[in-house]
């Protein structure tokens, strides 16, 4: 009685338990020691179960199974033998199956199809290394040694091409009507032009919309920065159906004001805060560098205009020996001003650039250490990829939102809500 209730518990075990099962013998006949014998066990677990569901779909196909073949026959159809064996490469490595044949030749497998020498994944793994800066030398070495798979460089390149279409895609998408916040720069990557190479300028602007989620709006290129290519990119942002920003960040990139007033003449330009006290460190005299930043925030982070002329004429005095660091800071609050007329939570998000230069530092490293890219469109790629990458990350509102939608709502009205979508 005992074994029959032992084996009839057998019978009602589920494939996970007798999987476990299985480990846990070979482990304890020594066969899996480590985590990686664990791994290769259930590696091993794989090419069986292709080749029983390829049998299966035949089977399902001929609609008897393997051992009816004495009994009557549903159809005049009948097994056939194998096909010549063959290498699949999957995401855990190679594995060898045989395709089963049928007589009418009418069996057509879904599991692993005729020909078919690639389970999926295996692109999406290029394209994501590929995205991560890495070369085709690199991706090819690794996925040989992580999954003990080879693919060629030519085979690497024609899957990545795929993604040209994609990226001139998003590239020309259409956007939101209305962006709260927006945040412009640029940053150099060396491009080969005929025989010589030189760096030109990849233009990023990211947007914050009506409903606080961050987005990049695109990337543009151009041999350096100027205005008319400013114009140039607000007018495309227009053209994708861009009708209005609230404000745009950026670090004094020239032309990029008139360019701006020419096509969004609402728009609040700001100048990045950090950008300005980097320009002011960098005639600071090494030693008193410190001590000076840490006056000059006492202006930008005031609670209001007052304040902020007060701290400017403590730090003017005090310094009045240092007369170009002086004048720079007087200089610069014409680009703080502004700010004093916001709500605080408002004016952290538009006095830095920061939300755009930490994109571009990303970008940086997969552009950094290349060399000279091919093309402008290679740069595209590689770019986008990334991008689409950091993007995954932007699912939410920006900090503070709850607390800056009612102010928008109170500052701009209507010019605010009617792109609001509930």
């Amino acid at each position: 009685m005992k074994k029959k209730a032992e084996n009839k518990k057998e019978e009602n075990k589920s494939v996970n338990d007798l999987i476990i099962d299985e480990a846990v013998k070979q482990f304890k006949e020594g066969k899996i020691k480590n985590g990686l014998d664990v791994t290769n066990f259930l590696d091993s677990l794989l090419q069986p179960l292709m080749q029983k569901l390829l049998d299966t779909e035949l089977e399902n196909h001929l609609d008897y199974s393997k051992y009816e073949h004495t009994k009557e026959k549903k159809n005049s159809n009948s097994r056939n033998g194998y096909c010549k064996a063959k290498k699949v490469r999957t995401e855990y490595g190679n594995i060898e199956v045989k395709t089963p044949r049928d007589r009418n030749a009418t069996f057509e497998p879904v599991i692993i199809e005729k020909g078919q020498t690639r389970l999926t994944g295996f692109e999406d793994k290029c394209i994501a290394l590929y995205a991560k800066g890495m070369s085709l030398r690199d991706i090819e070495k690794t996925l040989k040694e992580i999954y003990g798979v080879k693919i060629g460089k030519d085979e690497i390149t024609t899957l990545i091409s795929a993604v040209n279409e994609e990226t001139e895609k998003w590239r020309n998408r259409k956007l939101k009507s209305m962006y709260v916040f927006t945040y412009a720069d640029c940053l150099y990557v060396p491009i080969k032009d005929d025989i010589t190479s030189d760096k030109k300028a990849v233009y990023i602007i990211i947007g914050v919309d009506a409903n606080g989620l961050k987005d990049i709006l695109g990337m543009w290129i151009d041999n350096t920065e100027s205005s008319t290519f400013w114009t140039n990119i607000f007018e495309d942002l227009k053209e994708r159906g861009v009708e209005d920003i609230l404000y745009m960040s950026s670090d004094g990139i020239a032309g990029f004001k008139s360019s701006l007033e020419r096509v969004f003449p609402k728009t609040q330009a700001q100048r990045c805060v950090v950008h300005l006290v980097r320009n002011l460190y960098s005639i600071c005299p090494r030693k008193e560098a410190k001590n000076i930043i840490a006056d000059y925030k006492k202006i930008y982070t005031s609670s209001n205009l007052e304040e902020a002329e007060f701290q400017l004429d403590v730090f003017s005095e005090k310094y009045k020996e240092q007369k170009r660091i002086v004048r720079k800071t007087q200089d610069s609050m014409q680009y703080l001003e502004p700010l004093f007329e916001l709500p605080q939570e408002i004016r952290k998000c538009i006095y830095t650039s920061n939300p755009v230069e930490s994109v571009n530092s990303a970008l940086r490293k997969v552009t950094r250490g290349k060399g000279a890219f091919p093309s402008e469109s290679s740069v595209f790629k590689v770019l986008y990829l990334r991008i689409k990458d950091l993007s995954e990350k932007w699912k939410k509102p920006i900090q503070n939102w709850k607390v800056i939608q009612p102010q928008l709502i109170y500052i701009f009205g209507d010019r605010y809500t009617k792109h609001l979508t509930l």
